[in-house]
Formats: structure tokens, C-alpha cells, sequence
């Protein structure tokens, strides 16, 4: 069997810096962890054709203007969560995406849009299946 020795604080720090300094790289840690996933507060969602993510997600608290990804690889990530899985992907570049027509999927939006356009609020033709930031997993 294993045998612990028991960790005694040393003498000449206070048992509050020891803890502190020990909690440090943990707490370092999950921030890093957050920070790298910046979408995990939302449920991505496959929308009906012609769409806006404003309809899609409107039962689900909303669209989270703030969720969009930013690498090909967040975007698979959504794209494995909302039930699709691209045949090819590429930049995209319109305001409907991240979409796909069913087999390819274009995953980053404008290079600059004005600030009074919401990217939630665009939606391509019948044909166009959004990738949507939904603010709750559950309809309303």
C-alpha cells in the first residue's frame, strides 16, 4: 500500500501564501482553458433553409453575436455539434456564415461589417443552412 506523508507548512511563510502559490498554476490553467474555448456557453445549431440565426435560435434564447468562430478548426467543432459534417470547407466570407449548402460549408463571415449589421440577423437563399450560436441547448 501507499504510505502519504502528511505536508507540514513550512515555518517561515504563512499557510495562505503557501495555498496561494499552489492554487496559482491551477487557476492559470482554467483560465487558459476558457479562453481557448470561447463557445462553450452556446449550442450551435443547423438551421432550416433561408434562415437567419435570429429565427433559428429565437426558442432558444437567442443568437450570441459574440460566438462566431474564428479558426476553421472552432468552426468544424460547430459544425460536428450542430450534426454536419463537411465534405470540403473553405473561408465562406459572407455575412450568412458559417453555412453550408448541405455537403461544403464556408465557415468565416466578412472581413468588416458596419457595427449596426449583425451577422445573426443575415440569412442566405433556400438553399443556405446556417451554423447558429444559440444561447440555450433547450427550446423554450
Amino acid at each position: 500500500w501507499l504510505k502519504l506523508k502528511p505536508v507540514v507548512p513550512s515555518c517561515t511563510q504563512p499557510l495562505d501564501t503557501e495555498i496561494s502559490a499552489m492554487a496559482r498554476p491551477v487557476f492559470l490553467l482554467l483560465l487558459s482553458f476558457l479562453a481557448a474555448t470561447p463557445s462553450a456557453a452556446v449550442t450551435w445549431i443547423k438551421g432550416a433553409g433561408g434562415a437567419s440565426c435570429d429565427q433559428t435560435c429565437a426558442a432558444r434564447s437567442g443568437c450570441s453575436e459574440d460566438a462566431w468562430p474564428s479558426s476553421e478548426e472552432e468552426f468544424l467543432t460547430a459544425a460536428k455539434e450542430a450534426g454536419q459534417e463537411c465534405v470540403g470547407t473553405q473561408a465562406g466570407g459572407a455575412k450568412y456564415d458559417p453555412s453550408t449548402d448541405g455537403r461544403y460549408c464556408g465557415w468565416s463571415g466578412p472581413d468588416h461589417m458596419d457595427d449596426s449589421e449583425k451577422r445573426c440577423a443575415a440569412s442566405g437563399d433556400s438553399g443556405t443552412y446556417r451554423f447558429c450560436p444559440c444561447n440555450s441547448d433547450k427550446e423554450l
